[in-house]
């Protein structure tokens, strides 16, 4: 694909990352953590939108094993000891997410993995708020996830969209990015 051809498409996520930056600052929101599941539409489920629904799933299923290790932590610890718990949690997460790549609808082990260590980062860089885990600050958090998915899907639309409305054939739509992902 051209530059020219592609510039508005660049120019247009660009864009809507201002917008949602905009938006999210004025709302005092945690800015970065929907670029990790918008990114995510592309990096892990190829721009199809069939594959987001397995994407939702999949952040779910992250947070939900991020939240897990944290509540399951003090067992462990107390368990087998401070320095042992929480490899062992971490182990146990790790082991059954990758696992989840033998299943249909739970396969996209990228998704569990970004949401499961972003989950880390927006609870112990204390953007959960002063009062920590809690159901209000897990529910923002995927509040925040599922934000960055509808921006991914919004940026699927206007790509098809952008593209249509220049006469652009289908076999020039490709990128590098597009040419990466058929490599086996």
């Amino acid at each position: 694909m051209t530059f020219g051809k592609f510039l508005p498409v660049a120019v247009s996520v660009g864009l809507l990352a201002a917008l949602w930056v905009a938006v999210g600052s004025a709302y005092a929101l945690v800015l970065w953590v929907p670029f990790l599941s918008w990114a995510l539409v592309f990096g892990a489920g190829a721009g199809k939108l069939s594959r987001v629904p397995k994407e939702i799933i999949a952040l779910i299923g992250g947070t939900i094993a991020g939240v897990l290790v944290v509540y399951l932590l003090p067992s462990f610890n107390s368990l087998l000891g401070d320095t042992l718990g929480l490899p062992a949690l971490v182990f146990l997460a790790g082991t059954s997410i990758v696992l989840l790549e033998l299943t249909n609808w739970f396969e996209l082990a990228p998704a569990y993995f970004y949401s499961f260590a972003g989950f880390f980062a927006y609870l112990f860089g204390g953007f959960a708020g002063p009062a920590g885990m809690t159901v209000a600050s897990i529910t923002m958090y995927l509040v925040l996830l599922f934000v960055g998915t509808g921006l991914g899907v919004i940026t699927v639309f206007m790509r098809t969209f952008l593209l249509d409305l220049m006469k652009v054939p289908l076999d020039q739509r490709q990128t590098i990015f597009d040419k990466e992902r058929k490599v086996s």
